[in-house]
């Protein structure tokens, strides 16, 4: 029986149908657990974020580790992901930051794709790279913080 219901889920109806009732079926759990009596909100909004702090770290260490690639930053707020050839405001249209990172983990994409940059960087990348405008240059010289 459940190799014939992986089959039908192989398929483009069986796949759709099965998204369709899981979408309802997470949306009537969310809505049964707020309702819970030991549901507590600040917990749950601190759990989301460590989960999405290891994410983010795992994303970074299958790009390179948490370091910039062009000025060598180490400060993990400030490191973000770039997409090398361009068109990262365009995916964020269609998808989350939290979705690009576990695609990265999931080997989903292809890693050549992306770096690990941080706000400086990346902005420089896009200025130059992508608008061509040339003559500047970052360099860290450590944490300033602390």
């Amino acid at each position: 029986m459940a190799e014939k219901h992986d089959r039908y889920r192989a398929t483009a109806n069986g796949s759709q149908k099965h998204r369709e009732y899981m979408r309802e079926y997470m949306i009537a759990w969310r809505k049964r657990r707020k309702e819970a009596n030991d549901y507590n909100v600040d917990e749950q909004r601190r759990l989301w974020r460590e989960q999405h702090q290891r994410v983010r770290e795992r994303a970074m260490e299958r790009l390179g580790g948490k370091r910039c690639a062009n000025c060598g930053c180490t400060e993990f707020a400030i490191l973000e992901i770039n997409h090398i050839l361009g068109g990262g405001r365009k995916e964020l249209k269609l998808t989350q930051n939290r979705q690009l990172y576990r695609s990265i983990v999931n080997d989903k994409v292809d890693l050549n794709e992306y770096n690990v940059l941080c706000r400086v960087c990346n902005a420089l990348h896009y200025v130059q790279d992508i608008l061509g405008i040339r003559g500047h240059d970052v360099v860290w010289r450590g944490s300033l913080i602390g």
